[in-house]
């Protein structure tokens, strides 16, 4: 038999859960009645910015999707709308844009950013702190660096089938990471956490312009590389493959070129070649630290690709011609990332993160280490082994046979 007291309690807390949840659905009406409105009539949607110098001084740029309400015809507009602004800091530079543009720009929906090539080269400083504080800005953008022109000209130059610049340059780094397999995308959110990470460089694809039939347009062109808060350098596109092959993560999609392996008896016929489709890679790297204090680095590459072209005849998948191209693309990767190691040793830059490699096995030599890895890194020896396996040939299990 309930008591008085518990006969009192249960209506008053059916009463507070009822209160509540009548608040609770009545502030869910009010916030999205106010965010409509903003969003409708008050808002920009910015797709992509970017972060130039201008004569030393600080020059922020946006590109925004332009409403369909600006077009008199009364045809919804998809042409975007770029706007630029200069200032002491880039805060300054970004609230000036507000002088021109009569609604609030959605900072968080831009998935790009670019980096000028003069910010870039001179100091990074201007402008990170901006970047990692400002919670509008979207730290899963991807970066791009600017190369021969500045990041302002990148964003009003175009991409084949695309109106928008910016948000068009997510889609080709994605792409072709799949199709090529020759950049890397970075997030701002990597290249931040390696800019202030002892033991790693960051790197981000790099942007030209090409004129194309009079019209001015956007490629992907090499990978900037940093040291410290200074673009130092840039790998070409065989060296920014080799970094992709370097990756801890696993990989998939990319394309392999190597000679057919039945000129490797003869004369080497360039235009005898075989297509390979990269489906999956992993570098394993573990820093191998001798009684002395010297360091050597062991990389260990499995990979797994489908024979997918050949452009002369002759039957080459044989048993013995599949040994011999899975050397032919264990030495293709292996010299693409010498190659890598190499750009990244003259520009004394560690990208690969070797430093914080040595640091996770063992923290108290790296901190005997770090003031001198500037020295150190420059001539450290790589020891590369690579084991690919070809998997698949598609629709036909043979070489294509003409007759004869």
């Amino acid at each position: 038999m309930q008591s008085d007291k518990t006969k009192t309690i249960l209506p008053l807390n059916k009463c507070k859960t009822f209160c509540l949840l009548t608040l609770l659905i009545l502030s869910m009406f009010i916030t999205s009645g106010c965010w409509d409105k903003l969003e409708v009539n008050e808002a920009a949607q910015v797709e992509g910015m970017v972060f130039d110098l201008s004569a030393g001084q600080p020059s922020f740029s946006i590109q925004l999707a332009a409403p369909s309400s600006n077009n008199l015809s009364g045809t919804p507009s998809t042409e975007p709308l770029n706007i630029s602004e200069t200032g002491r800091t880039y805060t300054e530079a970004a609230r000036h844009i507000i002088l021109r543009l009569p609604r609030l720009p959605l900072w968080s929906h831009a998935e790009v950013v670019i980096l000028g090539n003069d910010l870039a080269s001179n100091d990074l400083a201007y402008a990170m702190d901006f970047i990692a504080r400002n919670r509008n800005i979207r730290k899963s953008a991807v970066v791009f660096v600017s190369k021969g022109a500045t990041g302002k000209e990148c964003l009003e130059a175009q991409v084949p089938l695309e109106t928008h610049s910016s948000a068009a340059l997510k889609k080709l780094i994605t792409i072709q990471e799949q199709q090529l397999g020759a950049y890397t995308p970075v997030t701002m959110d990597d290249f931040l956490k390696y800019l202030s990470t002892s033991g790693i460089e960051p790197v981000a694809p790099q942007i030209s312009i090409e004129e194309v039939e009079g019209k001015k347009q956007l490629r992907l062109d090499g990978t900037a590389v940093f040291r410290g808060r200074k673009m130092v350098g840039a790998l070409n596109e065989t060296e920014s493959q080799g970094f992709r092959f370097l990756s801890p993560k696993q990989i998939s999609g990319g394309l392999i070129v190597i000679p057919s392996p039945l000129d490797q008896a003869s004369d080497n016929n360039s235009s005898n070649m075989i297509s390979i489709e990269l489906t999956r890679s992993q570098a394993k790297v573990s820093p191998e630290i001798g009684n002395d204090g010297s360091i050597r680095v062991k990389i260990d590459i499995q990979a797994e690709g489908n024979f997918y072209e050949q452009t002369f005849t002759g039957n080459v998948l044989t048993l013995e011609g599949i040994n011999k191209i899975q050397t032919l693309v264990d030495d293709s990767i292996k010299s693409e990332v010498q190659a890598c190691i190499m750009k990244a040793q003259i520009l004394n830059s560690d990208i690969f993160g070797w430093g914080r490699s040595v640091y996770r096995k063992d923290p108290a030599l790296w901190t005997q280490l770090e003031a001198n890895w500037p020295d150190i890194f420059p001539v450290i020896q790589a020891d590369i082994n690579v084991d690919f396996q070809l998997r698949r040939t598609y629709l036909l299990d043979q070489s294509f046979e003409f007759k004869d």
